[in-house]
């Protein structure tokens, strides 16, 4: 490790393995023998910190059966000669099955100053993932010094932190002056790690909503922690984690978890110039991200993915709806309203309050809970689909036209309804709520929503 770049580290970072990274596309020799993997570059693993949080947090066990650990795992890259760069790296790490992710970072969709995109799975399970890509066709990703941190829950009986990691990585280089050549290759191993629990660094600090967690000083500055929010995903084509380069297929099913979901999307996006374009982005965000803080939704443990005039947010497993739901539609009612309020950003020309004005910022918003898996290039499962059938359907576009008057209408799959509307639970009345059949030609979909629209509680923009 380049232990002299990492400010404070030097005494705690060690070196775990220096693992030669080997290209995928082996040459086979006469006689049939096993394909020669060529060398292309070399990685230094460092061995992980472990730093015992006190953890004040909900969900938090007071009769002490298990801990909450944050996991730094610091890794480098060997440089490279001859005009070659990485554009993209992935770390893998494989916890013990009785270790599980409550938060990672740098989280999914992070975008750092230098411009890296990091997409980020295996949020609540324990086989975890980063994959930092560089962007544009010039892009390339520095080697040295990078890390990532998750904070994990372990059973108090469990004396270890363990698991395997590996690297895979995506070389490119200009042949000729002529066409950029890629090249995949991997570790050719895992490397496994323990760190005995006895040995976590102490820390008094509770886990803040936002603010950095503790460990991020003992490794290289992280740029742009509260950076551009963009979407996961995987390079096409290039293999991902497991060895051989045979893929994801090699590890199976992702982890399917009952997650309740959220998914918002702007009116009449489209037909805005591209400087408004810009700006509802930002108030979409900023909205969104409000909502969760009034609601105690933790930003950095959701799922999220970014659709330019939309967003989807997978909350975090074991998440009370009865409480969070009512909060975060009404932290966006009142986020749109203080929006339409004022006049900012990109958009000098006042907001007026005509309900014709397509100048208003208003939304449509579904909400569905089932079986999410955390795929290559973002959530599938068929409650995902249905999410989004729903959010587009024309009963809840009709709806959003037929209330003028409001900033937001919100649609419950009929499942979610039935648990939560009308059951006494605070904020969750059946006023205000119409049944809705909907169905998607084209699509072979049909279904039941619940919508209504959603005005603050505050009483603001009404």
């Amino acid at each position: 490790m380049h232990t002299e770049k990492h400010e404070h580290a030097s005494d705690f970072v060690d070196v775990l393995a220096t693992p030669d990274l080997l290209a995928l596309d082996g040459a086979i020799p006469k006689g049939g023998q096993d394909p020669v993997h060529e060398r292309i570059g070399g990685a230094s693993l460092g061995r992980p910190i472990v730093y015992a949080l006190k953890d004040t947090a909900a969900g938090h066990d007071p009769a002490g059966r298990d801990r909450v650990l944050l996991v730094c795992f610091p890794f480098d890259l060997e440089e490279l000669p001859g005009g070659r760069r990485y554009e993209e790296v992935t770390l893998t790490v494989r916890l013990a099955d009785d270790l599980h992710a409550l938060s990672l970072h740098p989280a999914a969709g992070t975008v750092t100053a230098d411009g890296t995109r990091i997409a980020v799975f295996g949020l609540g399970g324990h086989r975890l993932r980063w994959t930092f890509r560089a962007t544009g066709r010039g892009g390339a990703l520095r080697p040295d010094g990078r890390w990532a941190q998750a904070v994990v829950r372990m059973p108090s009986i469990s004396a270890d932190v363990s698991g395997r990691l590996s690297l895979s990585t995506t070389t490119v280089q200009r042949v000729l002056g002529g066409p950029l050549r890629r090249r995949a290759a991997q570790t050719p191993h895992d490397t496994p790690f323990r760190i005995p629990a006895a040995e976590a660094w102490p820390t008094a600090a509770t886990r803040a909503l936002r603010a950095a967690l503790p460990g991020a000083w003992a490794l290289p500055a992280y740029e742009g922690r509260e950076g551009r929010e963009e979407g996961g995903g995987h390079t096409d084509g290039v293999p991902e984690e497991g060895n051989g380069g045979s893929g994801p297929s090699e590890e199976g099913l992702p982890p399917g978890l009952r997650r309740l979901c959220l998914a918002v999307d702007i009116e009449k996006y489209s037909a805005r110039d591209n400087a408004d374009m810009v700006h509802l982005q930002r108030v979409l965000l900023r909205t969104l991200r409000s909502a969760c803080e009034g609601a105690g939704v933790v930003w950095d443990r959701c799922g999220r993915q970014a659709q330019g005039d939309g967003y989807l947010l997978v909350l975090e497993p074991d998440t009370d709806e009865t409480r969070v739901v009512p909060r975060l539609l009404d932290g966006l009612a009142e986020g749109l309203a203080a929006a339409n309020d004022r006049t900012e950003g990109i958009t000098p020309r006042p907001i007026e309050e005509s309900a014709g004005n397509p100048r208003r910022i208003r939304m449509r918003a579904s909400l569905h809970q089932g079986i999410v898996h955390e795929a290559d290039s973002g959530y599938a499962g068929s409650a995902v689909v249905d999410l989004f059938r729903v959010l587009d359907s024309a009963p809840v576009r009709s709806a959003l036209d037929k209330s003028p008057g409001t900033h937001l209408v919100a649609a419950f799959s009929d499942p979610l309804y039935r648990d939560l509307v009308g059951t006494g639970y605070e904020g969750l009345s059946a006023d205000g709520f119409e049944r809705a059949e909907i169905e998607v030609a084209g699509k072979n979909f049909t279904g039941v929503a619940w919508i209504r629209a959603v005005r603050p509680e505050s009483g603001a923009g009404r």
